[in-house]
């Protein structure tokens, strides 16, 4: 494990360290101005796309208003239903090389509050892979429904035991272990210890 002080990255890269988008406010400004501006390109209006999402209308306005904070799950419906990745809510892609600390990076909650998700980073070059630090809580399942097609979770336990993987074909990990499995059918999270942690990659196909 390398360390993620500044000067641990080569000089030759020019870092600079991420923007503090990991704040409510500007997760929410973040969150806002980008479901916005795909719905409008997308023509829909407030009413079809959260029909669309399965969200209430005065929902979709609250986000669009930067007035909520939507959770996880509320999050994965719009991105399906607007037709981009989860992290394109959070972020975009940025070009050239970056540092981000540990408390660093738009973070999510599940609307249960039992799962932690932060975007560390994402690349867009043959599809999309977005790398996320995920915390758990344990003795509660993390359900999470089907992704689009062809997308494929990579879990990496950095602490505690974990129980992961498509219904019925769960496995349990340990820290160092890594389970890859089909995201595009129902899928769940289960911390089986107290602190569990991991490194999630989500690609997108």
């Amino acid at each position: 494990m390398t360390d993620d002080r500044t000067d641990a990255v080569p000089v030759a890269a020019a870092p600079h360290d991420a923007a503090p988008l990991d704040d409510p406010a500007a997760l929410r400004a973040r969150v806002a101005e980008t479901v916005r501006e795909l719905r409008r390109r997308s023509g829909r209006s407030l009413a079809e796309l959260a029909a669309s999402a399965g969200i209430g209308k005065s929902t979709l306005h609250a986000i669009e208003a930067g007035d909520a904070n939507p959770g996880i799950e509320t999050l994965w419906s719009l991105a399906r239903a607007l037709g981009v990745p989860f992290g394109a809510l959070l972020e975009p892609p940025e070009p050239g090389v970056r540092v981000v600390r540990r408390e660093q990076g738009p973070r999510v909650d599940s609307e249960r509050t039992t799962m932690r998700a932060q975007l560390k980073t994402s690349t867009a070059h043959h599809g999309r892979v977005e790398v996320y630090r995920v915390e758990l809580d344990v003795d509660h399942d993390q359900d999470a429904t089907a992704h689009g097609p062809g997308t494929i979770e990579h879990a990496l336990v950095v602490s505690g035991q974990l129980r992961v993987g498509p219904l019925g074909a769960q496995v349990t990990l340990r820290p160092g272990d890594l389970a890859s499995f089909p995201a595009d059918v129902p899928h769940r999270y289960d911390a089986l210890q107290a602190g569990t942690e991991l490194v999630l990659l989500i690609e997108y196909r």
